[in-house]
């Protein structure tokens, strides 16, 4: 009998979670319920891949010049300018390719509606004869994505979704004219050179027009390996052909493999209705593609050591009694206010109580999002522009807290051979220098982790979770870090919850980071407010940018 397709993707799904280490303990069969411990769940979703963290970055490269009509150029500039004039905001931003027999970047950078609009009267006075060469603008597109994405910051690239939409009104000959278009695929170029393709000028033209077919496939194919090359999150090639009253077979027939190989379909109209083929393009974000790598939960307030658990109520990386030891302040982050907490300086070398300028970053901003400052983010190597600088499911400012190493992927490494890796010792909230197994039973957090069918129109991945134990200390009143004036009162734990997503086919490429900032206030006296279960719920959780 065979199972239902529902069936089976969640038994796919579940052997996929099987690999991310989420459950390391069954719960329920420990102290979970106690009063200076804390438990969570709720249903929650992969971010919806819209918004401003989830970038669009369109290239329109238009074929003007010789022979392409002035009705096509005043359509394709009406198109443009009612269509960009949809998208005002920084979510999706346009270049702009000309091309004849050679491309030429008339916006080589992208940009904002408003700026692409006011290039646009460039390409209606766009003069260039010659044979034509959409090679030429896919090869510039190419450039034009590559230099985005090492450019970009990784995290960002990483969310976002290029598009190349080629405007073609001929064919390619690019093989009829070797001399315009240097470095043709050696397996293309065999195709016009073929036993018997001189034998008559058109049995040359079939077989040069193969080879033009052969390297447009492999020139949209060099962009869509950008993908895994640089990191991007998807890029797509959607060309349109604009006819005339009688459609060209190869154009047609190049267009449908541009397409093929470029993850659309093929799209051909007449004159007047390129706006609307234009309009009717793929400009949205990233598919939601997305699969959980990590659900994680830290309570920053908590620094466990040898199998012994100590308050860190300022969350610096430094328990309150070796603030005290070393002369700093433990209820201060950042003693010494040089923008650098505690447990970061000490970690590098640094003098927590000596003022150390970092050069080239600045302490007020974070431009990743995950509660390091770049110029933290430089003292400890990492990448700014990405929460998760290893791919290993575990946020930099986790590993900086949890004496792990954000540099290297850990979940195969068992620095204190506890048989417990290291990924697994973060996610337990344990010591990763020290064999603790007897803490772990006790101690250490439970996750329980269950995939359900996407239930709303996005076709988002969805995930029934808990985590059980998270263990709760009593902490200092404290100075607020972001509000003068005021304060956090004693006893307040910030417990962050994380969801560290990403691609289900690269485990430890540059996921999305989502995070959720729970207090809990706990007195040895009283317990825990908020007392039971503490629910969950996806709009919570903000995504880092």
């Amino acid at each position: 009998m065979r199972s239902s397709p529902r069936v089976a993707w969640l038994l796919l799904s579940s052997l996929w979670l099987s690999c991310t280490d989420a459950g390391l303990y069954s719960i329920n069969d420990r102290a979970g319920g106690s009063r200076d411990r804390a438990n969570f769940e709720g249903d929650l979703c992969v971010p919806e891949a819209t918004g401003d963290a989830f970038p669009v970055k369109v290239v329109f490269a238009l074929q003007g010049g010789t022979g392409v009509e002035p009705e096509v150029v005043g359509y394709a500039v009406d198109g443009l300018t009612t269509l960009t004039s949809r998208y005002t905001g920084p979510q999706v931003k346009f270049g702009l390719v000309a091309f004849h027999s050679v491309a030429t970047g008339l916006q080589g950078s992208f940009t904002d509606a408003a700026a692409f609009q006011s290039i646009l009267p460039r390409y209606a006075s766009y003069q260039q004869q010659g044979p034509i060469s959409i090679r030429s603008a896919l090869r510039l597109s190419k450039s034009l994505l590559s230099g985005d994405m090492q450019a970009a910051c990784r995290g960002e690239v990483a969310r976002s979704r290029y598009v190349v939409a080629p405007v073609i009104r001929s064919s390619d000959v690019s093989c009829d004219n070797p001399a315009y278009n240097i470095g043709i695929d050696s397996r293309c170029s065999a195709l016009s050179q073929a036993a018997g393709c001189n034998a008559t000028p058109a049995s040359q033209a079939q077989c040069n027009a193969a080879c033009s077919q052969c390297e447009l496939t492999a020139v949209v194919g060099e962009l869509k390996g950008l993908v895994e090359q640089l990191g991007a999150g998807d890029v797509s090639v959607q060309p349109i052909y604009v006819r005339g009253d009688v459609p060209d077979p190869v154009t047609r027939l190049q267009v449908a493999a541009i397409a093929n190989a470029g993850g659309s379909a093929p799209v051909e109209t007449d004159f007047a209705g390129l706006p609307n083929a234009l309009a009717r393009l793929d400009y949205g974000a990233l598919d939601n593609a997305l699969k959980l790598k990590r659900f994680l939960a830290f309570n920053r307030n908590v620094q466990v050591r040898n199998g012994q658990m100590l308050t860190d109520s300022d969350g610096d990386g430094v328990p309150d009694d070796d603030e005290r030891a070393l002369g700093l302040d433990p209820a201060v982050p950042d003693t010494d206010q040089d923008g650098l907490m505690d447990g970061v300086e000490l970690r590098m070398g640094l003098d927590p109580l000596a003022v150390d300028v970092i050069n080239g970053c600045s302490v007020v901003q974070d431009t990743d999002g995950d509660r390091l400052n770049d110029c933290e983010e430089r003292v400890l190597g990492t990448d700014p522009c990405i929460g998760d600088t290893d791919g290993d499911g575990l946020p930099d400012l986790v590993e900086a807290l949890s004496h792990t190493n954000p540099l290297v992927a850990e979940d195969l490494l068992d620095t204190d051979r506890d048989g417990l890796s290291n990924v697994a010792e973060v996610e337990a909230h344990g010591d990763p220098l020290s064999a603790d197994l007897d803490f772990h039973r006790e101690r250490g957090y439970g996750y329980s982790i269950v995939p359900l069918p996407p239930t709303d129109i996005s076709d988002r991945a969805c995930y029934r979770t808990r985590v059980e134990n998270v263990s709760l200390v009593p902490t200092l009143e404290r100075p607020h870090p972001l509000i003068p004036g005021e304060v956090i009162r004693a006893g307040t734990n910030e417990v962050y919850l994380y969801l560290q997503v990403g691609r289900d086919n690269d485990p430890r490429g540059a996921g999305v980071g989502s995070l959720f900032i729970q207090e809990i206030q706990y007195d040895p006296d009283t317990g825990r407010t908020p007392a039971g279960m503490v629910p969950l719920v996806s709009d919570d959780f903000i995504v880092g940018t």
